[in-house]
């Protein structure tokens, strides 16, 4: 790909869906949720009934989510042509190939 055309990629109106996967890429999964998903598998993890995430993990990812969120929310309003240009890049880097088949998980109801 050339420069031209890779400018004329980062300039392009993201959809819906590739404008909230890079923000859920850059917001949650490139977080606090990536440690707590590191290490080994245990066993624990496959009985639904116990708990897998503390009261204090699930504020501090919730706190920490919801910060990152603000902040590119506030660049969406205050700079809109930069913020295009991070999505654009969010999803040619990272999320290009992620899911957009919402019946992948039986998510209804949204589009």
């Amino acid at each position: 790909m050339n420069k031209k055309e890779l400018q004329k990629l980062l300039r392009k109106n993201p959809t819906y869906r590739e404008e909230a996967n890079a923000l859920i890429c850059e917001c949650l999964r490139n977080g606090f949720i990536e440690n707590l998903h590191a290490g080994k598998d245990s066993k624990l993890l496959e009985d639904k009934s116990l708990s897998r995430i503390t009261e204090e993990e699930m504020k501090k990812l919730m706190i920490e989510t919801t910060a990152k969120l603000a902040d590119y929310l506030v660049m969406r309003d205050k700079y809109p042509k930069e913020y295009k240009k991070f999505i654009n890049s969010m999803t040619l880097s990272y999320t290009r190939l992620w899911s957009k088949d919402l019946r992948e998980y039986n998510i209804e109801g949204h589009t």
